[in-house]
């Protein structure tokens, strides 16, 4: 298996990347740490150790679009540990509560918590976690303790975020004592800010066609084309966002795009904070076979209307196959006076100015 460094030459070799210093820098760093960690029984590790403290883990923050996911994965795939895991942070949380409430239903079990992190260890010892964030109480009381647990156990961690430490639960209640927290992943993790001050996905959407009309072979394939093209070829993978209790189930995202039959988002009971949820998590949505609506399918036009205020508010890039240029989209029913303003967004969507 390559390491990280030598795949990530690779993505140079065949322009699958752009020349990035910083980008370029960070690898070299992740790479080295993996290499001493992975490798703990050689002199080498040994004599650095008793030279000073290794970090246990990675945390890589910056802007979105910097190409923290890409450095991830590119670490994740590159390591040849049969006992490894790429994940969500929240979609992680929610799996390490619902673990703990089963160990507090046993009367055996003095410490749950110590049991729960004790057998996400054994399972998992190269643990990668995208999108770093804690939203709430339940998670901040138990985080560091499970980290400590994880990495007395050798579980190594690398974490990526919007957010430098410092930053973390923000707002949060008693965030007092969220604090011990920061100093400890200060401390124990090597804390990286990938900083490059470009926005990669942004930048490479400038002069591309983004509405690909009508429905055929073409339209399909222009649109398969600019997936591949925005996710790096990344294969795609599952994502659940939790909104207020309730999962919403992506089922083919990758590298920060997120890939949607119409059906799967108007064809269904969804709303605004669901549409909103999904804006706010990707950079890039992809939307496919938009039909021409009838004037029947009320329900789906209000849903579609709210699902382009959505991405539109919050800037998303959007490709899109549909049926018909926007005005021909839907052209009477109860919703013809709203879909204005949506035929007017999807064409300044379309716009260079936008993009």
């Amino acid at each position: 298996m390559k390491s990280p460094l030598s795949t990530y030459n690779d993505y140079l070799d065949k322009n699958l990347i752009q020349v990035d210093d910083q980008q370029k820098s960070v690898i070299k760093e992740i790479d080295s740490f993996l290499s001493e960690s992975l490798n703990k029984s050689s002199s080498i590790y040994l004599s650095i150790k008793k030279r000073k403290k290794l970090p246990r883990g990675i945390y890589l923050y910056g802007e979105a679009g910097v190409g923290k996911t890409m450095l991830m994965d590119i670490c994740f795939n590159s390591i040849n540990i049969e006992k490894k895991k790429r994940i969500h942070f929240q979609e992680f949380m929610i799996d390490i509560h619902n673990r703990l409430h089963e160990k507090r239903k046993s009367k055996n079990i003095s410490d749950p918590l110590l049991s729960v992190g004790r057998e996400v260890a054994a399972e998992i010892k190269f643990l990668c976690f995208d999108e770093f964030q804690i939203y709430d109480i339940a998670d901040a009381s138990i985080i560091e303790r499970l980290f400590m647990i994880l990495f007395e156990e050798k579980t190594i961690i690398i974490s990526t975020s919007n957010l430098r430490p410092s930053d973390l639960y923000s707002d949060g209640l008693h965030r007092d004592r969220f604090l011990p927290f920061i100093k400890f992943l200060e401390d124990d993790c090597s804390v990286i800010n990938l900083d490059t001050g470009k926005d990669y996905r942004k930048n490479r959407l400038i002069d591309v066609e983004t509405y690909f009309s009508p429905l055929n072979d073409l339209s399909k394939k222009s649109i398969d084309q600019m997936f591949e093209k925005f996710s790096n070829g990344s294969p795609y993978s599952e994502k659940i966002l939790f909104i207020k209790g309730r999962e919403l189930k992506v089922e083919r995202q990758a590298l920060g795009c997120a890939r949607f039959e119409f059906n799967d988002l108007c064809g269904k009971p969804l709303g605004a904070e669901d549409f909103l949820s999904i804006a706010r998590e990707f950079d890039i949505i992809f939307i496919e076979n938009i039909p021409k609506i009838p004037s029947e399918k009320r329900n789906e036009a209000k849903r579609f209307i709210s699902l382009i205020d959505a991405l539109y508010d919050n800037k998303n890039k959007v490709f899109i196959t549909a049926d018909g240029e926007p005005e021909e989209l839907y052209t009477k029913g109860d919703s013809k006076f709203e879909f204005q303003r949506c035929i007017s967004r999807l064409h300044e969507m379309r716009s260079k100015e936008y993009l």
